[in-house]
């Protein structure tokens, strides 16, 4: 709206001075320069309001791409809130090829052997080769050929079903037999059929493994003969095979001759006592395990270097000074008004809104408070020490929060006592995070808590998008909202800015009345002296005619 009357300002058709040549417009422009100053001015405050809330939503965008990225459970390599992440293992195999082996926070012994019997096995089945092109037919076959060649399907309600693991499937009958396929392999049965042009043959394969995969094709057996798997396929139903291994010697009992029965799992991939095995081959190995210090030690480095990026640019932006474009005691730099901008290049105008734009959020008291936050939640001391004590320590104040690692000190706690280390960072305390808790319910979250519960905790004071009790978010979504969230359309500087908005249109409304009043105005001294001249020659013309 406010375009549309600043177009009707500058687009509108007058004419002029005709009678006195009086240049009119530029006269109206002077007296209006006032009133559009004021306009200029709120236009002024409004990009300033836009400019200081993108500041607000990077940084929230900026801590939002920190926890998701160390705080989510959706990561589990690089989620700090996880004790497994300060535990770290190197495995070494006597022989290689026959599994590999990763440890836990939850491994009880170092060393282990294992001996594979079998590896654990799908249940599969195997067609005869050459049955579609013995009858003309192909996977982009309609199911009506198909089904007329073949017969075994069921067809109600303009649909063939068939029958897999107690599973129904369907496919329209104006379907391909591709659709099927598609349809088996989707379904819940568990199973998957493929097909090989070059063959001309059918392999159906349970998707898991172990005894308790199976393919039961025996409610659609004639269907599923008719397209090569074997007439047994009516009366059998075939299961995959567990994994069979010796443990460190344990063994499960003994059969009737006396041969020792080993352990089964139904998968080639389990965890026994903090260790998880993948079953890669048969035979027997030793494996070694060893704390990998390095891997601990690269992980909360590089959580330490994130954290330290958002520290530093926190820090900078509310210590950024605001230029004055006359020097030192010139006024600030502030947007520029269209005419302003007429009057400059390109270049000119883009440094100038770059000094413009520095040194709003300067001090900024939300942005101090997340400092202050950050910084005691990796300052205080935990029930299983500081962060300082495995050499991790703050710097001086005006460092902001930023932390440094002493990278031989934490190396050392690492090897020494990784239990430490993990319960200073990530000690889980008794009660959750909750925005409406009391102050002594929040203290004792705080005193139970590692470190990082408590930067979880600043975080979603913060940039939390779930509402408290009283509907509001977190504290800087609430200031300024984030992009993808209701807060991008519903926050108190959004408001701020549409107030402003508001006030522009009511000003250039009123500017536009009040200039127009003055082109009336201006147009009754135009007609004023248009009738005096007229006059003047009527009467000049009546005397020089006597």
């Amino acid at each position: 709206m406010v375009n549309n009357i600043s177009g009707m300002l500058n687009s509108k058709l007058r004419f002029t001075g005709m009678a006195s040549g009086l240049d009119t417009d530029s006269i109206i422009q002077q007296m209006m320069r006032v009133e559009r100053m004021k306009v200029d001015k709120v236009k002024q405050d409004k990009q300033l309001l836009e400019w200081k809330r993108d500041d607000y939503r990077s940084f929230s965008s900026i801590l939002k791409g920190f926890k998701d990225e160390f705080f989510e459970t959706t990561r589990p390599a690089s989620n700090m809130r996880f004790s497994n992440t300060y535990y770290a293992y190197k495995s070494k195999y006597s022989v290689e090829g026959v599994v590999t082996a990763s440890a836990n926070s939850q491994v009880s012994m170092m060393e282990h052997t294992i001996d594979v019997v079998q590896l654990a096995k799908t249940a599969r089945l195997e067609a005869e080769a050459g049955k579609l092109g013995a009858n003309s037919l192909s996977t982009s076959s309609s199911m009506e050929d198909v089904a007329n060649k073949f017969g075994g399907l069921t067809l109600a309600d303009g649909k063939y079903s068939l029958e897999i693991n107690g599973e129904t499937i369907t496919v329209g009958a104006d379907k391909k037999f591709s659709d099927l396929i598609s349809a088996i392999n989707n379904s819940k049965a568990d199973v998957k059929i493929s097909y090989s042009p070059f063959l001309d043959q059918f392999f159906m394969e349970s998707k898991g493994t172990g005894t308790n995969a199976k393919i039961d094709l025996t409610q659609s057996a004639a269907f599923f003969q008719e397209l090569g798997f074997a007439a047994s396929i009516a009366t059998e139903v075939k299961t995959g095979e567990n994994a069979k291994f010796f443990l460190d010697g344990k063994i499960e009992g003994t059969d009737g001759g006396n041969n020792p029965i080993p352990t089964e799992r139904d998968s080639n991939i389990f965890t026994i006592d903090g260790v998880t095995y993948t079953l890669t081959g048969t035979g027997e190995t030793k494996i070694t395990l060893a704390q990998d210090t390095d891997a601990i030690f690269d992980k909360i480095k590089n959580f330490i270097d994130k954290y330290n990026e958002i520290v530093n640019k926190i820090t900078a932006k509310i210590n950024e000074t605001r230029p004055k474009s006359g020097g030192r005691y010139g006024s600030y730099y502030l947007p520029l008004t269209d005419e302003q901008k007429d009057a400059m290049d390109e270049d000119e105008i883009e440094k100038w809104e770059e000094s413009a734009k520095k040194g709003l959020v300067r001090n900024d008291g939300l942005l101090n408070n997340v400092l202050y936050s950050l910084r005691r939640a990796m300052g205080d001391n935990t029930e299983a020490g500081t962060l300082a004590s495995i050499g991790i320590s703050t710097g001086e104040w005006r460092e902001g929060a930023r932390l440094n690692i002493d990278e031989e000190k934490l190396k050392k706690a690492i090897a020494d006592n990784p239990d430490k280390v993990m319960n200073i960072f990530a000690k889980q305390p008794e009660k959750r995070y909750d925005p409406d808790a009391t102050a002594a319910e929040r203290k004792e979250r705080y005193d139970g808590s590692g470190v990082i519960e408590r930067l979880f905790d600043v975080l979603e004071d913060n940039i939390r998008t779930t509402r408290d009790k009283d509907g509001k978010k977190g504290l800087l979504l609430e200031k300024a909202g984030i992009i993808g969230d209701l807060t991008e359309f519903e926050s108190t500087m959004v408001k701020q800015i549409g107030d402003k908005e508001k006030l522009i249109y009511d000003l250039t409304e009123k500017l536009y009345d009040k200039e127009n009043a003055l082109y009336m105005k201006f147009a009754a001294l135009e007609t004023a002296l248009s009738r005096m001249n007229s006059q003047s020659a009527w009467l000049s013309q009546s005397l020089g005619g006597n």
